[in-house]
């Protein structure tokens, strides 16, 4: 049953990213200045994958408030890249671990956040290659 719970609370029409966040990044720092882009995508990319690192070892080791903390920066970082599944399926994760996971679902929306992670950076490093060749 977590599984389909978990699912059904994700929003299928969302897109892995939606690029006008992306757009609105180059909008700030000017397509002059892809090395600014570059570097915070890379940041990102790193960042997430540590942030995704940390949700797992947190939750095998009961830290709750680390747990909370971690996806919480993943939900707010990938919202700013446009990765909005990602940061829907860690708004998630942040609220199960705030009640110390105690539904059960922590499992599933790790998983779930594992998924949504991987697509999301698939599809950053594809843009991070178009601006490098820009």
């Amino acid at each position: 049953m977590g599984a389909a719970v978990m699912e059904s609370t994700l929003d299928a029409n969302l897109p892995v990213i939606d690029h006008s966040a992306l757009e609105a990044i180059v909008d700030i720092f000017g397509v002059d200045d892809a090395g600014a882009i570059l570097d915070l995508l890379d940041t990102f990319l790193t960042e997430s994958a540590k942030q995704l690192d940390d949700i797992q070892t947190s939750f095998a080791g009961g830290d709750w408030v680390k747990l909370h903390r971690m996806a919480h920066s993943l939900k707010s970082s990938s919202a700013t890249f446009g990765a909005m599944r990602l940061s829907q399926a860690s708004a998630a994760l942040e609220a199960a671990a705030k009640g110390q996971c105690a539904d059960q679902l922590c499992p599933e929306l790790i998983r779930v956040v594992g998924r949504e992670h991987q697509a999301a950076c698939d599809i950053l490093r594809g843009e991070r290659a178009r601006l490098a060749a820009a």
